[in-house]
């Protein structure tokens, strides 16, 4: 067992070094990346000698930006003129909605004014017909009182010339 455990440690001692010397490594790779960054550029122009390109390519990437800088603007202008838009649309939606229910209330009171003529019209013919069956009937009443009074005196008239002539 005791060799077991020596072997174990002697694996896990190496391990720690190899670990520790990856760190390191990396370490002294990242430290020098930044700085070898800017002469690594200086040692491709130098290389290259393509200070040309790299002007070329510096004007287009302005040129890029630029583009983009106005295509923002033009973004920005547009979202404002489309807020601005919405909010008249808005404003308008919100106007027609208020004449809209004002107008709703006017229907209503219409309305209201119109069921009470009809009330008071159906209460006007009902007195003009029951005007009408009261004339008609005292007219009525007195054509059969004249023809009632007519018949009286024709039968009476009757009466008397009939007793006139067998009586005298």
């Amino acid at each position: 067992m005791t060799t077991s455990r020596k072997t174990a440690s002697a694996a896990g001692r190496g391990r720690a070094w190899l670990l520790t010397a990856v760190c390191a490594v990396s370490m002294l790779s990242y430290a020098t990346s930044e700085a070898s960054a800017a002469t690594m550029y200086d040692r491709f122009k130098d290389i290259y000698q393509t200070p040309e390109k790299v002007e070329e390519l510096e004007n287009q990437y302005k040129e890029s930006q630029e583009k983009l800088q106005a295509q923002t603007e033009e973004l920005n202008r547009r979202a404002e003129e489309m807020q601005s838009r919405t909010e008249r649309y808005l404003a308008e939606t919100q106007a027609l909605n208020e004449r809209n229910e004002a107008l709703a209330e006017q229907n209503y009171a219409l309305n209201a004014r119109l069921a009470d003529m009809a009330r008071k019209q159906a209460s006007r013919e009902a007195i003009t017909r029951k005007i009408v069956y009261s004339v008609v009937v005292v007219l009525g009443a007195g054509i059969l009182y004249l023809l009632t009074i007519r018949l009286w005196r024709y039968s009476v008239w009757r009466r008397q010339r009939g007793d006139g002539g067998h009586g005298a």
